[in-house]
């Protein structure tokens, strides 16, 4: 269907993926040929287990689901995860995270995630990341106080990124061509990960980065063309009038996204591993996914001309956001237990305008 909804009108996709080094993977089969049930280990419950044995209400998305369903950030997650709803506001605003109906927030523009708390591993991190690079996202549904603190009556979701390789050379480069529903412009996508040992399997690297185009679809028809002279409410039955003081933006809620990751792993021993990592995201984005087409008062002359790709907001809202986090993740094998240390050290810068409704 041909709508902002489902945005990829259709869809052009090149990759290439090299490798230097393969390892064949055999599925394993019971003694009468049948093929063994695929287990999905989770660490949620800070033990690796299989999903079917962990006694908590958790959904965890792989990376197979995630590039055969097109998943790529939370709002498409929440399609597959039952009780959580994300509502997209565009990317000029932090979307809120609902959890069966459970927000302490209100879910307007200026709301966050309220009750659920977002991991980048094994540290905290508020951010709505493009999913590059991801081996899975767990999502714990309900109260997980006791594993994850206070802000977590809703639950707590995990991105869990894909572990340094220490004995491979390998290399993906995927691009995405799309277009949107009531969009003048392209959009697109390209993305680059590379793994490779330093030092025979005790040292190795690995980087990611994406880049995402959203050209956007929603127009802001009355923007004022000179902020304090021109009228915002001008005569809506004078045509001259409304020319001479507001302007028309095609596309104002478009998006560019540059996300990056590099992560160095170091193995000295059978019994020590060490990980330390930094991730990147900018994004640079314009006006909110917000009409107000229906919504305003009838006896409102700009009601009646305003469609439904069409915001009434009188100023343009660029936003730029630049968040970043270094952290040092450590393993210990003690025999009888295992040792795990998570240090994060993260950053967020934001700045843009936020416009208000006249009308």
């Amino acid at each position: 269907m041909n709508k902002p909804g489902n945005r990829f009108a259709y869809s052009v996709v090149a990759s290439a993926v090299m490798t230097a080094c393969m390892v064949p993977a055999v599925m394993a089969q019971e003694p009468d040929g049948a093929k063994e049930i695929e287990k999905i280990e989770v660490t949620a419950t800070r033990r690796t287990g299989s999903l079917q044995e962990v006694p908590l209400n958790i959904s965890a998305i792989t990376a197979d689901i995630m590039e055969d369903q097109n998943l790529e950030d939370l709002e498409d997650l929440a399609r597959w995860v039952p009780g959580l709803t994300i509502t997209n506001q565009g990317g000029r605003t932090d979307s809120p995270i609902i959890v069966r109906g459970l927000n302490t927030n209100s879910s307007g523009p200026s709301s966050d995630g309220g009750t659920v708390a977002t991991y980048f591993g094994d540290v905290p991190l508020f951010l709505n990341m493009r999913l590059i690079d991801v081996n899975r996202v767990e999502v714990l549904i309900g109260p997980q106080g006791t594993l994850y603190g206070a802000g977590t009556l809703g639950g707590a979701i995990r991105y869990l990124p894909n572990e340094v390789e220490m004995d491979l050379t390998t290399g993906r480069v995927k691009g995405d061509v799309f277009s949107v529903a009531e969009s003048d412009s392209m959009g697109g996508e390209a993305s680059f990960v590379f793994n490779t040992p330093l030092i025979d399997d005790t040292l190795a690297i690995r980087a990611a980065v994406n880049y995402f185009n959203d050209p956007g679809y929603l127009d802001y028809n009355y923007v004022v063309r000179e902020s304090g002279v021109s009228l915002p409410d001008p005569d809506w039955t004078d045509p001259t009038a409304v020319a001479e003081n507001l302007k028309q933006v095609k596309d104002a809620n478009g998006e560019k996204t540059l996300t990056g990751r590099v992560a160095l792993r170091w193995t000295p021993n059978d019994w020590f591993d060490g990980t330390v990592s930094y991730f990147y995201q900018k994004r640079e984005v314009e006006g909110r996914s917000i009409t107000q087409y229906g919504a305003l008062d009838p006896a409102n002359g700009l009601n009646d001309v305003l469609g439904p790709y069409d915001s009434a907001y009188r100023y343009e809202e660029p936003r730029e956001q630049e968040d970043d986090l270094l952290s040092l993740e450590l393993k210990a094998d003690l025999g009888f237990a295992e040792l795990v240390s998570a240090t994060g050290w993260s950053g967020s810068e934001d700045i843009g305008n936020r416009a208000r409704l006249i009308c």
